[in-house]
């Protein structure tokens, strides 16, 4: 199931959401050939000049294709990169969400080096291997209140265009990145059990071996090119809210 988005969301962009979840989480493979229109809408419970709205917001943030007299199909290659290995559920929702909760979240203590990308990040950031990468590290605040570690890499040319006075005025990197020019118009993360370290316990005043949550992912720029790597450690005790709704026609039905 998709995180649909707020009631203020026409449902066109509800079944997009729902359906590029599958599509990241594996359910539709690149290349393979989605449902017909009519079974769409069966099981969205929609009409089907609202799947095909659908579809053609997809269609336009390149994760369909459509092939005349065949039906819609999806991208091969995707926008951006699945999740890999295959993940459990993937649940899409919009930035400006967490741009909002963004408000409330400092960094502190950020460090920052250059290093040569390995074959994992050279990966992510589509870079070669041994290519000049910036990473940063923070401990992430939320009210005040130490939650996590931040670890950002992101390309050298990236980096470049974070200026040090952009960065002193940047509460976080993504704000960073923002002020540079690179705003930050899609994610994908996986969420994976972790224990802390010495270091992270120690920017957090916890333990080292405690557990934690370990929150993995690549931001693309608007052109779908990564800009960056990141890692979110958050310790124990910091609950994070899952709002579901279900989606409805004006008539009342699902």
């Amino acid at each position: 199931m998709a995180r649909p988005p707020g009631a203020d969301r026409p449902l066109y962009v509800r079944i997009a959401m729902s359906l590029k979840s599958r599509i990241l989480a594996g359910h539709y493979a690149p290349g393979q050939r989605l449902p017909g229109e009519d079974d769409l809408a069966a099981a969205m419970g929609a009409s089907r000049s609202t799947v095909r709205q659908a579809l053609t917001e997809l269609r336009d943030t390149g994760y369909v294709t459509s092939r005349r007299g065949s039906g819609s199909y999806v991208a091969d290659p995707l926008p951006i990169e699945p999740l890999s290995p295959r993940s459990g559920p993937v649940y899409t929702g919009f930035l400006d969400d967490l741009d909002n909760e963004a408000h409330h979240v400092v960094e502190r203590d950020r460090v920052q080096e250059e290093l040569l990308a390995d074959e994992a990040l050279a990966a992510r950031l589509k870079v070669p291997v041994g290519a000049p990468v910036v990473r940063y590290r923070a401990t992430r605040l939320r009210h005040g209140v130490p939650y996590g570690v931040a670890t950002d890499v992101l390309p050298r040319a990236v980096a470049d265009r974070i200026t040090p006075d952009v960065l002193d005025a940047s509460p976080t990197i993504v704000d960073a990145l923002a002020l540079a020019g690179s705003r930050v118009a899609e994610s994908l993360q996986r969420l994976e059990p972790a224990v802390l370290d010495a270091a992270d316990a120690r920017r957090c005043g916890t333990s080292a071996g405690d557990p934690a949550l370990a929150i993995t992912g690549t931001a693309y720029d608007a052109g779908r090119a990564p800009i960056d790597a990141y890692t979110l450690t958050v310790v124990t005790g910091y609950g994070i809210g899952l709002h579901l709704t279900r989606a409805t026609t004006a008539d009342g039905s699902d």
